[in-house]
């Protein structure tokens, strides 16, 4: 017994350790109860609430999945925001105890420095030096940001890539089972975290990784190895794979529906002919694109002004300034510092000097070859994170790369160099620890890793201005919203950009010198060089800890925590929201004129025209570029013209030059939410009966149809769905009624009266994989697309009741398949695991 209490005691106190320093840094949620505002979750709470709350009524237990919002968008899947009653997916028993400490943000660091000390045990790395590199992974400033920003399933998978690396390193050693058991659980735990672009980089990564084992086995003409190890991977994955099918198949179907993919529309040739993507709109997902001297964050992280809205004390020029043109100025004052061409940042991507120092050494000091695939793998993924800014690398991969077009804000692709350095640089110390290197190549080694890193932050901490402006291309905007003030605004704030590099070089410059005297204290050593060694790595620890915290702090620090009071408020209602909560009819819809597709807040109360996701459906995206902006742009100049009672009555006239919005039951309009809304009295309502109809040829003329067409009489039908329409005629009858009369979000009813059949079009989104199954009289009947976007069927005459039901059934089948693999496969892990270390245990034993 104690051989193994000896044998596990130092990793629980490691992870013990973990656990206090997360404890530690967010002892607001800890100990006080407060929480993280983050604006996306915010919008997030938005998004799921319909559903979320539809989940807890009877009625809802008619559905094995709730899969459709009728909150935002005017209707979508649910598949990229909240999924409520799914099939259990019994991997939730790794993750969830940590999650349950603080998911959005406590849970995401800890899991990150257990994942990367997992990877450093596997490699053979000493305890400390294992701690240090976990605590240099976890505590980047990415990874710290995103969690400010509330990027949640992103932060997460990020944690979780350690995982996969370990296993495949024990794969390379030959030790099989546990191996493959670590590769299907970090490819498994990845997937099911849900952010797919982050594993995509992932993937991209390991097939590197086995290029350079790959090459490695050849040059030793050995074949069959790595032939086996392939394939063994290949099992490894798509086991894997099967506890995640649902998700995986919603990814796919709304991939092809969302704004990710391609478009029906035949574009425009653009001045410079660019090719047309079939995913994301190429400026869009280039939108977030990494500078390519903006890569030297990584060293030093103010390089480029740091956020967008930083705040500056009493010291800054920019301060004084205010100060000496007579403005009134707090103790702190905002300003956008941030130089760079990015739309807005809440920081930079921080590495940490002394782990780029260590990175550079341990790039000279690894004999091992495969540092060379981890070099070409940081330098690839720095060139993606490029972006717009390295177009003739980036854009043949955005058009070529399999699924690459269906992500956006490439600068992302800096994770995984954030992982490859602190490998490298632990490594690295490990092979100079263990003095596997020869002094006079690791004096020379360490002298070039020092004076390039040291003497670059020297450089920039002596003279910046010699090499760098410290304008940007968004402070043009700057200039237009100061006016007269921007002369006097602008040259303090450029030396105030100047100062926040000159102090962060010389911060990381004192890092580096610290870390790299240690290591030349060791160098230097003649005697107890074991005992000089631990003392090194507990120093490079707390030297990497004490780097990262307070750059960390500088963007989840003791303001960034809230009371719960503080976030129910921003759920409050509003005067808007309490005058629209009378109406009590089953369904309409709200359009929010203040950001209306950038917000949630609208949703959370209401069935609104906007709302926030980044995989919107691409119909709906289009119908918003093509018509909905021009027709709220009407209304907002109209309104801004209102000045008496009789201004507003006139309103009416700009509401019969809307149809778009009308089709879209948009009875109210929020123009100040401290003010009731505006009514919208032309808003088709839920359904209706439509005189005449026009067959078009292909999705251009459909959409273009939209500008000329009256969609309270005439339906547009794209001639893919005309065989519905065959042995059809108009027969009026002027005593024809539908109506609503009942809303869920995956389930609704009509009653329809008419003498004679009708083509009727419903206020309802059409959605093309056919999750939307639609009876007459519980009879199995057939709908299709109109009007561009929205749903239509032939009724016979009679009295029916029409019930649309949503049941994505591929969605649900695959689900419940992931949920039964994810048993075994639970089952199967925790054999393999307990076998390893058994057989590990005896072999020490014996």
């Amino acid at each position: 017994m104690k051989p193994i209490l000896k044998q596990i005691l130092p990793h629980v106190l490691a992870i013990a350790f973990f656990f206090l320093l997360v404890a530690v840094y967010f002892a607001p949620v800890i100990f006080q109860g407060k929480e993280i505002r983050s604006i996306d979750i915010e919008k997030w709470v938005g998004m799921a609430q319909e559903v979320r709350e539809y989940a807890k009524t009877e009625e809802s237990k008619d559905f094995p999945v709730i899969g459709w919002l009728g909150n935002m968008f005017s209707g979508m899947p649910t598949y990229s925001s909240t999924h409520q009653r799914l099939p259990i997916n019994f991997l939730n028993f790794i993750d969830d105890p940590i999650k349950s400490i603080h998911a959005h943000g406590a849970g995401m660091v800890l899991i990150g420095l257990i994942c990367f000390y997992i990877l450093m045990c596997v490699m053979g790395i000493s305890i400390w030096l294992a701690i240090a590199g976990a605590i240099a992974f976890a505590f980047a400033s990415y990874n710290i940001i995103i969690i400010d920003a509330g990027h949640v399933t992103k932060a997460y998978v990020i944690a979780m890539m350690p995982l996969t690396v370990a296993g495949m390193w024990l794969i390379f050693k030959e030790k099989w089972l546990l191996g493959s058991a670590l590769t299907i659980l970090g490819i498994a735990l990845s997937i099911k975290n849900g952010h797919i672009q982050i594993t995509y980089y992932l993937a991209i990564f390991c097939v590197i990784l086995y290029l350079g084992y790959l090459a490695h086995q050849i040059k030793k003409k050995e074949y069959l190895k790595p032939a086996k190890i392939a394939g063994l991977f290949l099992v490894c994955i798509a086991i894997a794979i099967l506890p995640n099918l649902g998700k995986l198949y919603a990814n796919y179907e709304l991939g092809n529906e969302s704004i990710r993919g391609a478009t029906e529309l035949t574009a425009e040739k653009t001045g410079d002919d660019r090719r047309i993507s079939t995913g994301l709109d190429i400026d869009y997902a280039f939108a977030w694109s990494y500078g390519l001297a903006e890569t030297m964050t990584l060293l030093i992280p103010n390089f480029y002004g740091g956020s967008s809205g930083k705040e500056l004390g009493r010291d800054s020029h920019l301060h004084q300034a205010m100060r000496a043109n007579r403005m009134q100025v707090g103790s702190t004052l905002r300003a956008p510092t941030y130089w760079g061409d990015q739309p807005f940042t809440k920081g930079p991507v921080y590495f940490g000097a002394l782990v780029c120092f260590l990175f550079l050494l341990g790039m000279f000091v690894i004999k091992n070859s495969l540092k060379w695939w981890f070099l070409g793998a940081t330098i690839f993924f720095i060139l993606l994170s490029w972006g717009r800014n390295f177009m003739a690398f980036n854009e043949f991969l955005f058009h070529y790369m399999p699924l690459y077009n269906k992500f956006r804000t490439v600068a992302m692709s800096l994770v995984i160099p954030g992982m490859i350095f602190p490998i490298i640089g632990i490594w690295g110390l490990k092979v100079i620890f263990n003095q596997e290197v020869e002094k006079a190549k690791l004096l020379k080694s360490f002298y070039w890793s020092f004076g390039i890193t040291g003497g670059l932050c020297l450089i920039f901490w002596l003279m910046p201005g010699m090499f760098l402006s410290f304008q940007s291309v968004n402070d043009i905007r700057l200039e237009q919203q100061l006016g007269e003030n921007f002369r006097w605004f602008y040259p303090a704030l450029l030396a105030d950009r100047e100062m926040l590099l000159r102090k962060d070089a010389f911060r990381s410059l004192a890092y580096i010198v610290l870390g790299a005297g240690l290591i030349f204290w060791f160098i230097k050593s003649k005697k107890n060089t074991a005992k000089i060694a631990q003392y090194a790595a507990i120093g490079i620890a707390v030297l990497i800890l004490v780097d990262l915290w307070v750059v960390a702090k500088r963007y989840v620090n003791h303001d960034t925590f809230v009371t719960q009071q503080t976030i129910a408020a921003v759920r409050e209602k509003s005067v808007a929201d309490r005058f629209i909560l009378q109406d009590t009819d089953p369904s309409f819809r709200v359009l929010n004129l203040n950001n209306p597709f950038n917000e949630s807040h609208t949703s959370f109360f209401h069935k609104s025209i906007g709302g926030y996701n980044a995989a919107k459906l691409r119909r709906y995206q289009e119908l918003i570029d093509h018509r909905l902006v021009r027709e709220i742009n009407l209304i907002i100049s109209a309104f801004q013209q209102v000045r008496t009672f009789e201004d507003l009555e006139n309103m009416n006239v700009v509401f019969r030059q809307t149809p778009s919005l009308n089709m879209l039951n948009a009875r109210y309009i929020i123009f100040n939410t401290d003010q009731p809304p505006i009514i919208n009295p032309f808003a088709f309502g839920n359904a209706w009966f439509v005189d005449n109809y026009e067959i078009v040829e292909n999705a251009d003329a459909e959409l273009a149809s939209l500008h000329r067409i009256n969609p309270l009489t005439t339906a547009v039908v794209d001639r893919r769905f005309v065989h519905y329409l065959d042995g059809f005629s108009f027969q009026k009858d002027e005593n024809a009624t539908i109506e609503m009369i009942s809303y869920e979000p995956v389930r609704v009813r009509y009653k329809f009266s008419s003498t004679t059949d009708q083509l009727v079009v419903f206020s309802e989104i059409f959605y093309e994989p056919r999750g939307w199954e639609v009876t007459i009289n519980g009879k199995k009947a057939e709908h299709f697309r109109a009007n561009w976007t929205l749903r239509a069927m032939i009724v016979p005459a009679g009295e029916h009741l029409i019930e649309f039901k949503f049941m994505p059934r591929n969605f649900i089948l695959t689900s419940r398949i992931a949920s039964v693999s994810s048993f075994f496969i639970l089952l199967m892990l925790i054999g393999a695991m307990g076998w390893s270390g058994w057989k590990s245990f005896r072999k020490k034993k014996d």
